[in-house]
């Protein structure tokens, strides 16, 4: 097997065992016998089991990332595309995954708890997003929103990602108290609030 092969295999079975077991209930020999290669490829390719995990955690955010901004690049160059739009496809990746318990979904559910919990250091993580995302967003909101301001982009970005989180960490308790809800309803509440926001700080400018 290639090393590519072997490192991409073992963060594809690190996603589902730890998702299903844990940190502490998931071994090397778990992971490397799921995989079929040498109990020293952890070490190898990560340097150990708990940079396996941080690495399971930046690849999914890469992904997510990359699909979001894929997602921008195609909604502007449609004529007909607005911030509404923009909010509304933001928001329906993550809640559409949430739904149909997809794995993304609940490796961004895990790793929520294990930064709230401490036991997963959010800038070993979160870099990308401060440096790379989180500005792309901000700028893409305020091209959709002319007259916004990049502070208040910032607050609109930081609001949008708590509405997206908690979800991710209580969708289970949204069906418990709201049976009959849906998950078009959610990204329909989440898209009128958080487009509400932003237009409201837009004509403070105007």
């Amino acid at each position: 097997m290639k090393s590519e092969t072997v490192r991409e295999k073992l963060l594809d079975v690190a996603e589902e065992l730890f998702c299903e077991r844990g940190f502490e209930r998931t071994s090397v020999r778990d992971l490397t016998t799921a995989v079929g290669c040498n109990v020293a490829a952890v070490n190898y390719h990560f340097g150990g089991k708990d940079k396996l995990y941080v690495e399971m955690f930046r690849r999914q955010m890469h992904r997510m990332f990359q699909r979001q901004r894929e997602m921008i690049e195609r909604l502007e160059k449609k004529p007909e595309a607005t911030l509404e739009g923009l909010v509304r496809d933001t928001i329906s990746v993550h809640i559409k995954a949430i739904e149909k318990k997809e794995k993304s979904a609940a490796v961004m559910k895990l790793l929520v708890r294990e930064v709230l919990n401490q036991h997963v250091y959010k800038d070993e993580v979160v870099g990308d997003f401060k440096n790379d995302f989180f500005p792309f967003y901000c700028e893409a909101m305020r091209r959709f929103c002319p007259g916004l301001e990049l502070e208040k982009a910032r607050l609109c970005m930081f609001s949008l990602d708590a509405l997206v989180i908690h979800p991710i960490l209580f969708y289970e308790i949204y069906l418990e108290t709201i049976p009959k809800i849906k998950a078009d309803e959610i990204i329909e509440h989440i898209v009128k609030f958080t487009y509400a926001g932003i237009r409201a700080y837009c004509k403070d400018n105007e």
